[in-house]
């Protein structure tokens, strides 16, 4: 399996290392880190170079923090040119929709135009998209990627309406689910919704979940639990799943094996 969207760079993963061995045991064979932005791109492209084949590294610019600045924008469309090669992905990247003021329409409206250049950098590099688009806001990014002409792209932890979704996938777009499938009837029915050659599995860690995984660290070797609870929600064999997501995540991001 892949593990198609965590966050191995947080502060959270004290030893990235162990998650990591153990996400391997587990049947875990590769990880996608979304970069945040500052910091954030440069640790995840150290994590790829220190584990190969294993951490694949995207440069991203994340719409909910208020901490980034015009420099670590520039430095981050910057990194996608320079480091094409060693990259898997753009993003994470989108629009913001947490916290107070994310859709104040200034904000809303400078968001808009970060992504419009990324999308384009994106177009450019000829890269995928990792896309932070809760709720409504996934129309607002889907018109924009589109627009700039991204031929690949996953719309990570995706939670917005029939109709949204509906336009995603028309698009060729993938939408990923996360741990809460085995709890949240939100998400079972999505997972029942989107096609499997559409879909991919995510932890997103180390965001904490509830349900089966309350109290525990989220790390990579926990969406093989992901990918059963989306097999019982479709009445199918949880090896196939398994297959098939990890097929749709090795031809999204172009890893090998």
């Amino acid at each position: 399996m892949i593990d198609s969207h965590v966050h191995l760079d947080a502060d959270q993963y004290a030893d990235p290392s162990g998650a990591i061995k153990r996400a391997l045991e587990a049947g875990v064979t590769a990880m996608v880190a979304p970069g945040t932005g500052g910091r954030s791109n440069h640790r995840v492209l150290a994590l790829a170079r220190r584990f190969p084949h294993t951490v694949h590294a995207a440069c991203g610019f994340h719409p909910e923090r208020l901490d980034l600045t015009d420099t670590d924008l520039d430095e981050a469309l910057a990194m996608i040119e320079a480091r094409r090669a060693s990259l898997c992905a753009v993003g994470e990247v989108g629009m913001p929709w947490y916290g107070e003021g994310a859709r104040r329409p200034e904000r809303v409206e400078r968001a808009r135009g970060i992504l419009e250049r990324f999308a384009r950098a994106a177009a450019r590099s000829d890269l995928p998209m990792i896309l932070h688009a809760p709720h409504e806001s996934a129309r607002e990014a889907l018109g924009i990627v589109r627009d700039a002409g991204v031929r690949r792209a996953v719309f990570h932890w995706h939670k917005s309406d029939d109709a949204t979704t509906r336009e995603i996938l028309e698009a060729g777009y993938f939408v990923s689910i996360t741990p809460e499938v085995a709890y949240r009837a939100r998400d079972i029915r999505l997972a029942r919704m989107v096609p499997l050659e559409q879909m991919m599995v995510e932890t997103d860690g180390p965001w904490p979940y509830s349900g089966p995984f309350q109290g525990r660290q989220t790390e990579p070797a926990m969406i093989v639990e992901a990918a059963d609870a989306i097999a019982r929600a479709r009445g199918m064999a949880s090896e196939r799943v398994r297959e098939i997501t990890a097929a749709n995540a090795r031809r999204l991001f172009g890893i090998d094996g």
